[in-house]
């Protein structure tokens, strides 16, 4: 099924607002506080051959306010940035639990044609293909990040519902339930959706 997905429900809006912000002190305090993950990071951004470490990408996504000019877009060069990103989302949101499959877009357009079949207007993949852009580069291949605001929770919640009585395969249903269960958690929070394909 492809590449794999993992979801945050968080703050996007007040995430972007750190980002370019030059405030010193929101960035020292993530610099202490991420230690550890930042250190974990680095180890693994060095296997791809990143040249920036994740201590540089943090400092620069919080104190330079036009950041993203500096990166090389489309290129694995930008992928330390995305996964900081992500890092400040395991930090200020709520991780959603994917399952033990992978979701690309691909299973997603899938998922669509086997509820269309089925006689059910559903389609999960229109909210991904939609996302709000996030202050981030675009890395190639992957990683991938998007955004699918709050405001859209509510609809999203009430369509994958609607579709969990379908007749399909159990991994479609799987899917459904499981994008259900988010929009249902950002509603509850009221926090948007943040999605990552790796």
């Amino acid at each position: 099924m492809g590449a794999s997905m993992q979801a945050y429900s968080v703050d996007a809006r007040a995430l972007g607002r750190m980002i370019g912000s030059a405030d010193r002190k929101l960035l020292d305090g993530l610099l202490n506080e991420l230690a550890v993950e930042l250190d974990h990071l680095d180890v693994a951004a060095k296997a791809w051959g990143e040249l920036a470490s994740a201590r540089n990408a943090l400092t620069a996504m919080i104190l330079e306010p036009n950041y993203a000019a500096g990166i090389p877009e489309l290129s694995n060069d930008a992928a330390i940035y995305i996964y900081v990103f992500k890092m400040l989302c395991d930090h200020y949101g709520t991780s959603l639990d994917s399952g033990a499959y992978t979701m690309s877009s691909d299973w997603l357009a899938t998922v669509e044609e086997e509820l269309d079949a089925a006689g059910v207007c559903c389609e999960p993949n229109e909210y991904f293909a939609g996302a709000t852009e996030l202050p981030l580069p675009r890395a190639f291949p992957f990683p991938i990040a998007g955004c699918i605001e709050f405001e859209a929770m509510a609809e999203m919640h009430e369509e994958m519902e609607q579709a969990l009585s379908a007749d399909v395969d159990s991994d479609v249903l799987e899917t459904v339930g499981e994008l259900s269960e988010w929009a249902s958690e950002c509603l509850k929070e009221r926090r948007d959706l943040v999605w990552f394909f790796f």
